[in-house]
């Protein structure tokens, strides 16, 4: 007979947040550049690419049963790449947006 556990309560994605937007910044603050937010942000999306994938593996090799674990990180994972994605593709579009700007 299956194993009938308690469902474990799901933990939602953890979405940086971007600081100091919109606020001003004292002089001497110490702030996080735009390219450390997206190196971290990439960096993130790479841990869950990552683990998502020892999951498949350890499923495949019997040491995790819990195919719902697996599956919720594959998720995470790859809403986590189609976030970075949109990102970048907005960010390619203000690109040229700029670029087509007459000085």
């Amino acid at each position: 007979m299956a194993d009938l556990s308690p469902i474990k309560p799901i933990a939602g994605p953890i979405i940086p947040e971007i600081p100091r937007i919109g606020k001003p910044v004292a002089p001497g603050q110490n702030e996080k550049s735009f390219s450390s937010v997206l190196t971290d942000v990439i960096s993130d999306v790479s841990k869950l690419q990552n683990s998502a994938e020892q999951s498949v593996q350890k499923l495949a090799t019997g040491e995790v049963k819990d195919v719902h674990q697996v599956m919720i990180a594959m998720g995470e994972a790859d809403v986590a790449f189609k976030m970075m994605m949109e990102i970048r593709n907005k960010l390619i579009g203000a690109y040229k947006e700029i670029i087509k700007t007459p000085v």
